[in-house]
């Protein structure tokens, strides 16, 4: 095999040829730079020094995966500093910032191994897939002696076969589940909650829709549920069916649509044993009810949108559950039902709210596995005789 000596370009080839062209440059232990591009598919770019990758950037969405990797990598950096660093969109910048990082003891040199590792695998899949869905688009650039991105050589080497393979086995078991359409770097919108609401959904999936806000890729979802893509995309991929969750190759309005807007924050001071939750429409009645529990030294969580309620108690674990019986998009007694098919939240006394206090709901009530019934508007005595009713059998189930 002959070194390369001078700048190579090939079109309209296959990965396959890419992928020998790649053997190839390791092997001899190339220095330079790979440039890439697939269709209308953004430039991907390689640096390689003597056959090993010292930096890989570019592709769909590269500023998002540079914001996701440095977060996730340097937790030291917050806020502002953060944002400012994240914000740089030029990838010779974005190897000056990791050398002054790796400088200024704010990254160590094992961490930054990791992010290339993964960002590598990121890059190496997505050039698989766009191969796929642009076959025979490829084009490459090999440029010896690159010096263009002198920061590169101060950055750690990974190998480039390991990863490539392990990119490969990653889209190969994508395509077994028949995701070959679908890209983990698109973002995700919940369109229609009402139809999320009828469903028995598993924790993993209550997990992941919980995080959903128009701003959060597949990638990202992973990262913050600790699963893989593909377990993240058959989670979602029932609920596209339905049209309940629509895709976006560019993230939606940061605007929520399901924004849960709790009064208190979720968790509870260190010195707080008790938690009591309430999941009602009614931003009133949740500050009423919170009035009276903090008083009596409770933790309080108030949420106005029901289809937070799960993720948020799986987080939490509360004591005691206050639900509201008429909601706009699913009532106390489908979410009462949803509580009582969860493994960890089936025995939390549930108490259900309403302005209707006939038979035939308290009847239903109870059908769907509810604890008590409390009538609206709540006063103080009702509340306090409920939370000491429920709360002392808690207390006593748990001692036996």
């Amino acid at each position: 095999m002959l070194e390369v000596e001078k700048t190579v370009k090939q079109t309209n080839v296959g990965l396959k040829e890419l992928l020998i062209q790649l053997q190839e440059l390791t092997t001899t232990k190339f220095s330079g730079s790979l440039q890439i591009t697939i269709g209308n598919c953004p430039n991907w770019v390689l640096w390689l020094r003597l056959g090993r990758l010292s930096w890989s950037d570019g592709g769909v969405n590269s500023q998002k995966r540079w914001q996701r990797h440095l977060a996730s990598f340097v937790p030291e950096l917050q806020g502002s500093q953060l944002h400012e660093i994240t914000s740089i969109d030029n990838q010779y910048d974005r190897c000056h910032i990791l050398v002054q990082l790796l400088d200024q003891g704010l990254l160590q040199r094992q961490q930054l191994t990791e992010s290339m590792l993964s960002v590598t695998q990121e890059i190496f899949f997505d050039l698989i897939q766009s191969n796929h869905i642009n076959r025979n688009c490829l084009s490459y650039e090999i440029i010896p002696d690159d010096s263009s991105n002198k920061h590169t050589s101060l950055l750690p080497m990974i190998e480039v076969m390991p990863n490539l393979k392990q990119s490969l086995k990653t889209w190969q078991k994508w395509q077994n589940q028949n995701l070959a359409g679908y890209s983990p770097n698109l973002f995700l919108l919940i369109k229609q909650p009402e139809l999320i609401s009828q469903e028995n959904l598993s924790e993993s999936q209550l997990s992941i829709i919980s995080l959903i806000d128009g701003s959060q890729n597949v990638r990202i979802l992973a990262l913050k549920t600790g699963l893989d893509i593909v377990s993240v995309m058959l989670c979602l991929l029932p609920l596209t069916k339905l049209k309940a969750i629509s895709f976006s190759k560019i993230p939606f309005s940061k605007i929520p649509i399901h924004q849960n807007s709790d009064i208190s924050h979720l968790g509870v001071a260190d010195n707080q044993k008790t938690l009591i939750a309430c999941v009602d429409d009614s931003l009133g009645v949740c500050r009423a009810l919170e009035k009276i529990i903090s008083e009596q030294g409770f933790g309080f969580v108030g949420i106005q949108e029901p289809l937070k309620a799960i993720p948020s108690f799986l987080k939490t674990k509360p004591d005691l559950i206050f639900l509201d019986l008429v909601m706009p998009i699913t009532n106390g007694y489908e979410l009462c039902t949803q509580l009582r098919k969860t493994p960890s939240l089936k025995n939390v006394p549930v108490v259900i709210l309403t302005g209707k206090d006939g038979l035939v709901d308290r009847m239903r009530a109870k059908m769907v596995g509810s604890n008590d019934f409390l009538s609206k508007p709540i006063k103080m005595p009702e509340l306090l005789k409920v939370l000491n009713k429920h709360l002392t059998q808690s207390t006593q189930k748990e001692s036996t």
